[in-house]
């Protein structure tokens, strides 16, 4: 049971890992590639990549949430200390995933719009977007507002990716003292003992 528990853990986390870095580094510079824009063009592109990072911040919720299950229920089952450090390590990730979906990508969405004079109608027909004159002090204002934000979401985002290959990187390659050791290693040092 504890072998497959470790999976589980071990499958969270590689998944966490590659859907960051596939979205990161192949996925979320398509919507603005020379390609993609002939369909797409602005601000059309943007909401579209918007629609994709729902999903990604998704991952990360998801991710995060069976990441807390696992170490929970890896130590009731070996029996061990409470994982207090790996708790809080995924708990941080899950925390930055939180603010990153929940309160930076929200105002990126809106300052899109402004930069880009348009507003998202929550009803009636197609297109969903209809024209919306901004002012042009908001407008500037929104796109320095986007561009600074931009690059901070981008900055955690990097940040959540190193956090997350660290924790990957613990998963796989246990130490003696740490929480995250399998059974038949704790076994083995009892009896090395």
């Amino acid at each position: 049971m504890a072998g497959f528990i470790r999976f589980i853990g071990i499958f969270n986390i590689a998944v966490w890992v590659g859907g960051s870095v596939f979205f990161s580094f192949l996925a979320g510079s398509v919507f603005f590639s020379p390609e993609v824009t002939k369909f797409t063009p602005p601000p059309y592109n943007g909401l579209v990549a918007q629609a994709m990072l729902e999903r990604f911040f998704m991952l990360h919720y998801i991710c995060g949430i069976l990441g807390i299950a696992h170490l929970l229920i890896e130590c009731f089952i070996k029996q061990g200390t409470f994982p207090k450090k790996g708790i809080i390590y995924v708990g941080l990730l899950l925390l930055l995933a939180i603010i990153g979906g929940k309160l930076i990508s929200p105002n990126l969405n809106l300052w899109h719009q402004q930069k880009y004079q348009f507003q998202i109608k929550t009803e009636g027909e197609p297109p969903m977007i209809e024209f919306k004159p901004y002012a042009k002090e908001i407008r500037q204002t929104a796109k320095l507002k986007f561009t600074v934000w931009h690059g901070i979401s981008q900055t955690v985002n990097l940040i959540m990716l190193l956090m997350l290959l660290f924790y990957f990187w613990k998963l796989v390659h246990p130490t003696n003292s740490s929480h995250l050791q399998t059974y038949s290693q704790k076994k083995r040092n009892l009896f090395s003992e």
